[in-house]
């Protein structure tokens, strides 16, 4: 019950931060520019696809470790009564992760509510997916480095690495190793990043490989399988599991 007590106060808290609100309503604005230019399923589909790719990475990782930070005096002052560390932090997790994934919501609501697809609801998964993931991330990067303008920027480097250079990573491989078998290889680098998870997410569920990036579409049929299917969604939610792990780990030994 503490927990849910310590969730829901986090909670309120946050519905009256209005930066928050702005957040939703520009991908509310964003997906009605695309569904007012273009009323075609698939392009709205991969342009809301691009947009939650990079967006929602970036919001839920920044907004949480500064928030974290920013919560650092009033952690310290919940931890002087009888409450666990783990509820503090996983009810701030909890707190966060939920009230992001519902702003995500909001703002593509007006397409998956035009089209309602199978591919739109996969999108909302997805977001919600990242959400949670780099929430998690954000957390286990707060609780290791005291400074904030460490953990922020690390933060950032991490949002640079997996929503803009790991795709252009595996190019590079696949050029300089091109004469070796690297199908493997490639799904194993595939499978370290939660951005490329959510894209195959989505993108496999469409007929548009032509237009998808190169280690999907080189690993369609793995990916596009049961098994391959599975082993994406285990693989997304070892994501949100193991770092949320992790920081209750290191958040219970830390000296505050």
């Amino acid at each position: 019950m503490r927990l849910l007590g310590l969730t829901l106060f986090d909670f309120k808290n946050l519905v009256r931060i209005k930066a928050l609100w702005a957040y939703a309503f520009f991908l509310w604005a964003v997906g009605g520019v695309f569904l007012y230019l273009s009323g075609d399923e698939t392009k709205v589909l991969l342009s809301l696809l691009s947009i939650t790719l990079l967006i929602v990475p970036l919001v839920s990782v920044l907004f949480s470790i500064t928030h974290l930070y920013d919560s650092a005096n009033f952690i310290k002052l919940l931890l002087s009564q009888p409450v666990k560390r783990s509820e503090v932090l996983l009810g701030k997790f909890l707190a966060l992760s939920v009230f992001l994934s519902f702003l995500f919501l909001l703002g593509v609501l007006p397409a998956v509510l035009r089209f309602r697809g199978e591919a739109f609801l996969l999108l909302v998964l997805s977001g919600f997916f990242l959400t949670f993931i780099y929430t998690a991330l954000a957390f286990l990067i707060g609780v290791f480095f005291e400074e904030k303008a460490r953990g922020v920027s690390v933060a950032l480097i991490l949002w640079l690495y997996t929503a803009l250079i790991h795709d252009g990573f595996i190019l590079s491989v696949i050029y300089l190793f091109g004469d070796y078998p690297l199908e493997r290889v490639v799904i194993g680098l595939t499978l370290v990043n939660p951005v490329d998870l959510a894209r195959l997410l989505v993108v496999l569920r469409t007929d548009v490989a032509a237009l998808m990036g190169l280690s999907e579409a080189v690993f369609k049929e793995f990916f596009g399988s049961g098994f391959g299917s599975f082993l994406s969604a285990l693989s997304l939610i070892l994501w949100a599991i193991v770092p949320l792990l992790l920081a209750l780990w290191r958040f219970r030994r830390k000296d505050l």
